[in-house]
């Protein structure tokens, strides 16, 4: 049933707070926030454990937390159905530290129904950062609810409620479809929901997945990304959990949504043509590579260097000299990045949005040079000075978010420093040592 026919208020009127426990975000010192999340279904109750010294010595940047609190909760008769059998959740250094690349993982470990060993899996989307800015390394379920239950992080109102949830799906796609309406607050809100859930199949099989979900903008819809090993998600409705949710206190930045970029890139608004004398250069480059088909790639380069794009007239000068089908010239000038069809400006700019960049602010930066460019991401200004471009990673996750300007390379930046930027380029934040 399509969510619009479903009456969300009923729905969540039928719900039974069992517990509310209030909280104050706790600010990240050098990507830690000191504390763990613990929630005991069987008591209802809702702890907050310190995160120790020795923790961090022996699992740098948190990424073991899970197996270190697992090891406080279980004992040597422990089963993957015992009601001490936790399920820990630790977003390690991937949920916003400075030191360590690729934001966006949770780790989730517990004693698994197929093999009665311990067992971890990870997987993407924003559960981790999320559960980070809120205040918390890790998280530990333990116990097992009486009855069909979903646990609420509110980071916005900073309270978290274990409730009764009778009406709600079981089936994870229509489940985080449900949970995302119904505690987003409007549609720019849904980004900053993630939905835990294991679905009607984890309940029959040993081997079922924990889902967890993201908000696709481009689709409108939330989707899922699943761990999948060892039957984590058997263990998470074992506990009777329908979902575990959690909602972001918005200082990740809304996503940007426009025209399909790979649609400008194969497109371009106005096709280039060379001149006789621009002719002459064309060929000189390909001659220097001796015309072998082989370089065709270093030629574009060094023609994407002369002339900051490859014109049509280039590549049919390539196909020409070469023999290399135009289908497959024009293939390799669309796939690279440091290619383009239309004329770039003298300095490019490239406003990294890749993961550990945006939790971090990357689109209030690229928003702040198109707002002094008077640009969007894709164009290029009218005096061919400068083009702005989105990209998915410039590989210096470790000072993210990260700015690069023809070959300068700025860390650490805001969208106050877009205007310093753009006035004297050798003032920056921090550069990637060489």
């Amino acid at each position: 049933m399509p969510v619009e026919n479903i009456d969300l208020g009923k729905m969540h009127d039928a719900h039974e707070v069992l517990c509310k426990f209030a909280f104050e975000i706790k600010e990240l010192h050098r990507g830690y926030s000191d504390r763990v999340l613990r929630i005991d279904l069987d008591k209802n109750e809702v702890t907050i454990l310190p995160v120790t010294q020795q923790m961090k010595d022996l699992w740098t940047g948190g990424k073991g937390f899970d197996l270190w609190l697992m090891f406080r909760e279980i004992n040597k008769d422990t089963k993957w159905d015992s009601h001490e059998n936790p399920l820990c959740f630790s977003s390690g250094p991937l949920g916003g530290t400075t030191s360590f690349p690729g934001s966006g993982k949770t780790i989730v470990t517990s004693i698994s129904p197929l093999t009665h060993s311990v067992i971890d899996c990870n997987v993407g989307g924003f559960f981790g950062p999320f559960l980070k800015f809120a205040g918390f390394d890790a998280l530990v379920l333990v116990g097992k609810a009486r009855e069909e239950t979903i646990i609420f992080i509110d980071a916005v109102d900073k309270k978290i409620t274990i409730e009764k949830a009778p009406e709600e799906s079981i089936d994870s796609h229509v489940l985080v479809e449900e949970l995302t309406e119904m505690y987003a607050e409007d549609d720019l809100d849904k980004r900053n929901i993630a939905v835990v859930s294991a679905g009607r199949g984890a309940q029959h099989v040993r081997m079922g997945v924990l889902n967890f979900s993201f908000w696709d903008w481009r689709r409108q819809v939330a989707r899922m990304k699943q761990a999948g090993r060892g039957g984590v998600g058997t263990v998470f409705r074992n506990k009777n959990l329908k979902a575990l949710v959690i909602k972001n206190r918005d200082i990740t930045p809304a996503w940007r949504i426009e025209e399909n970029k790979v649609a400008k890139w194969i497109s371009p608004k106005k096709i280039s043509i060379q001149c006789d004398g621009e002719i002459a250069e064309l060929d000189a480059i390909i001659e220097r590579w001796a015309n072998d088909p082989e370089y065709v790639i270093e030629m574009m380069q060094d023609i994407q260097d002369r002339f900051r794009h490859i014109s049509t007239t280039a590549l049919d000068r390539l196909q020409a000299k070469t023999g290399t089908p135009n289908a497959y010239l024009y293939h390799i000038a669309t796939f690279y990045k440091a290619f383009s069809l239309e004329e770039k400006g003298e300095t490019i700019i490239q406003v990294c949005l890749g993961t550990t960049c945006h939790v971090k602010g990357a689109a209030k930066i690229l928003d702040a040079f198109e707002r002094e460019l008077d640009i969007k991401a894709g164009q290029t200004t009218k005096d061919k000075k400068y083009s702005l471009e989105a990209v998915a990673c410039l590989g210096a996750c470790s000072i993210a978010p990260v700015v690069k300007m023809g070959e300068e390379v700025f860390g650490n930046l805001g969208a106050k420093d877009v205007v310093k930027l753009l006035g004297k380029t050798n003032e920056k934040g921090s550069k990637e040592d060489e």
